[in-house]
Parts: C-alpha cells; sequence; structure tokens
C-alpha cells in the first residue's frame, strides 16, 4: 500500500498524524503513527508550547477491521508549559479525533 492510502484509510480526519507502518496479522492491524505538529497547548493554561520535553508510544485499540482487534501506536510528545505561573510543568500532546486524555482508547471506538 502507498503512504498516501495508508493515510486516507487510517487517521484521515486528523493532518497532524501521519501514519508510517501497518502491520497485519492474523488477529491483529497494528498501525504505527506520529504526530506531526510544531506545537500544542497547555490543557491548564492554555500557553502554546514549541519546547519538547520527551516523546512515548500511546497503544490505543480502534474500530475492529476484517474480524481482527485494531491497534494503533501513536508517538506523542510531552511538552513543557512555559507559562511559570501554570501549576502543570510538563503535558502530553492530544490528536484531535484520536485521543483524549488518559484515554487507551481511539474516539471513534
Amino acid at each position: 500500500m502507498t503512504d498516501d492510502l495508508l493515510q486516507d484509510l487510517w487517521l484521515h480526519q486528523n493532518p497532524d498524524v501521519a501514519v508510517n507502518t501497518l502491520t497485519i496479522r492474523a488477529d491483529r492491524v497494528t498501525v504505527h503513527a506520529a504526530t506531526t505538529g510544531d506545537e500544542a497547548g497547555c490543557p491548564s493554561c492554555g500557553t502554546v508550547s514549541t519546547r519538547v520535553h520527551s516523546s512515548f508510544v500511546r497503544r490505543l485499540d480502534d474500530s475492529a477491521a476484517g474480524g481482527r482487534r485494531v491497534v494503533v501506536e501513536l508517538r506523542v510528545r510531552r511538552f513543557r508549559c512555559r507559562e511559570r505561573a501554570c501549576p502543570r510543568a510538563t503535558f502530553v500532546e492530544q490528536a484531535a479525533g484520536l485521543t483524549f486524555r488518559h484515554g487507551r482508547r481511539s474516539q471513534g471506538l
């Protein structure tokens, strides 16, 4: 499959998420993706930050495809809040339409 087709099939609702690879097994489909935005807003104070602290992979269950479980392995970044008065020193970016805070399922599921 081409990269454009993968992007259209999986996560087409969010231009800030890029699909890297797709792994299909007998019982599971794994979508390997990453966020691509340059900045994120702090959920506490709303300050936009570009300072990346670290990154990690979130594993999200998604709607089944062809009778197989679908798992999205999404690389997200943790940002530093620039506002000194904000009680939150770091925060994790959210992919609109796909993730929500502390969620282990996609919003579509």
